[in-house]
């Protein structure tokens, strides 16, 4: 015999606006599709499955829950209405609550939400509610959403000072300080003549000056005729010195932290792969860190992690000195985050970092396919997050933690974040292998997906030469690609340095100004 369920919806939409991937509703509310207890991007992609006539893992009763609008159809309306509901542009009736027309399976309500955070009071049996009453147990007001945030985001001032450590003494350091969208200069080249320094104790001299870098986010370091290439600089930025003079034309730079350096902690430690072999991971906390504070952190998942840190820390190709842009960030008023470097420096790298989403371009197939890259997500998402977070006084929230990576590791940080926005608010992709997948792989598997209206993509491409002039077009097509599937400029951020080569030296240019977006400090 069919029971009508009377539904209560709770009325506190406990995540914030920017940060609100999911809502806390009580059972067999329109729109929980999956019956997680929650109002998700979740249910949103079970709607999408269950028009395209795809497996889906809902309840069989898909149609009348899946009925968000409840217009007495189940549509491509009722995707949009979560999404915007999500996104806090629109409300999910409340006011005509769904017949249940049969039990549920045991599975399904014994199951716990896997989106839902430890404190979260116990799932009520359906035969335990009667048709007019309120749930035995009631949500409880206190513990935060799955994508609440409860890490301190303290906004940074983008007056910003920047150092350059004259080490090739040059008689005349000129700081040429530009607008990168539309190349109006703070001052004509060679730009502003710095002579205020300080000496460091190898004798060169530090030139310094404070600039907007929400006006201005690119310097040329020159003396008039040798200058540097094109230098971000924002938030997270601080210090830059000259590391590569082999080229006349345009000198890389390296970036350091001018004040608080090296003052953080690194752990290494391994964790074992499904795949039966050990992993190493580093995990640095900042100066700040606190394992007791009641304010949980920020953190940061790096792929290729042997390559993160500093040149000590790294294999041959050099670091990218990331806990520089962090400590750069916290001396411009920001606060320190978590850094995980996840490695991938060995013979399986070219299969664990690429995402098994369809077949290979005939032209890459014979390194790349039978790539595996879900065990790979899974693994960062099953066994490296948790230990982190149980281990570390590091934020659940989604909007609390970046993952990212370059090359190969741009593409499968990429793919982690679009399998996983409960669990990444933030990607970093840095000269991804998007061209690993011609378009129609592409098309099909972002078409099975729903986007998250408040995940962040920071996507940089070089454009020089060699392997990241062939990675360019496909990873600057994949902006339109998304911009077509809703996300806007709010949501992605596409760099492109015409000059940039495919090498850890220009990621680590560029990972302060990812850093800073991605955390919207």
């Amino acid at each position: 015999m069919k029971k009508l369920i009377s539904i209560i919806l709770s009325a506190m939409i406990l995540a914030a606006p920017i940060c609100a991937n999911a809502w806390r509703v009580e059972p067999y509310q329109s729109g929980d599709v999956n019956l997680d207890g929650y109002i998700s991007i979740k249910d949103a992609t079970e709607i999408q499955k269950y028009l395209a006539g795809m497996d889906y893992t809902a309840s069989a009763n898909v149609r009348e829950i899946a009925d968000t609008n409840q217009d007495g159809d189940v549509n491509i309306m009722d995707v949009t209405l979560i999404q915007k509901s999500l996104a806090g542009l629109a409300e999910i009736p409340n006011d005509a609550m769904p017949t249940q027309p049969t039990e549920p399976t045991t599975e399904m309500t014994t199951a716990e939400p896997t989106t839902a955070p430890q404190t979260q009071p116990p799932t009520v049996q359906p035969t335990t509610i009667q048709p007019t009453a309120a749930p035995v147990t009631q949500p409880a007001t206190t513990a935060p959403a799955p994508n609440e945030p409860t890490a301190p985001n303290p906004k940074v001032k983008s007056n910003v000072t920047i150092y350059f450590t004259n080490n090739e003494n040059w008689t005349t350091v000129n700081f040429y300080f530009f607008n990168s969208k539309t190349g109006e200069p703070k001052k004509a080249w060679p730009g502003d003549a710095i002579t205020t320094a300080k000496t460091n104790g190898l004798g060169e001299k530090i030139f310094y000056t404070t600039v907007d870098t929400s006006v201005y986010d690119r310097v040329i370091f020159n003396n008039g005729t040798r200058q540097t290439v094109n230098v971000p600089v924002g938030k997270a930025s601080s210090g830059f010195y000259i590391s590569d003079a082999s080229s006349r034309k345009a000198m890389k730079v390296g970036t350091y932290a001018y004040t608080g350096a090296d003052t953080g902690t690194m752990k290494k430690l391994t964790l074992q792969y499904s795949a039966g072999y050990n992993k190493k991971i580093w995990i640095w906390t900042p100066a700040d860190y606190s394992a007791s504070s009641a304010d949980k952190y920020r953190t940061v998942y790096m792929l290729d992690g042997q390559n993160m840190f500093d040149d000590d820390h790294s294999d041959s190709y050099g670091g990218w000195e990331v806990t520089d842009a962090v400590e750069s960030m916290m001396s411009n008023g920001g606060r320190g985050v978590i850094v995980v470097g996840i490695d991938n420096g060995n013979s399986y790298r070219d299969s664990e970092l690429t995402p098994d989403i369809g077949d290979v371009v005939p032209a890459y197939a014979k390194d790349f396919e039978n790539g595996t890259g879900k065990k790979f997500s899974d693994f960062v998402v099953n066994t490296v997050m948790p230990y982190v977070q149980k281990n570390y006084n590091s934020s659940k929230a989604a909007c609390d933690n970046c993952i990212a990576g370059s090359s190969s590791g741009g593409i499968e940080a990429f793919y982690i974040g679009i399998e996983h926005p409960d669990k990444f608010g933030q990607i970093g992709a840095f000269s991804p292998a998007f061209l690993l997948f011609g378009s129609s792989v592409w098309d099909s598997y972002l078409g099975t997906k729903t986007l998250s209206p408040t995940q962040r993509l920071y996507l940089y491409s070089g454009n020089a030469s060699g392997l990241e002039a062939e990675i360019y077009t496909d990873a600057v097509a994949m902006y339109p690609r998304l911009k077509a599937l809703g996300w806007d400029d709010s949501r992605i951020k596409l760099v492109e340095e015409e000059t940039a080569d495919h090498n850890e030296a220009w990621w680590r240019i560029f990972f302060p100004e990812m850093l800073a977006w991605c955390m919207d400090v």
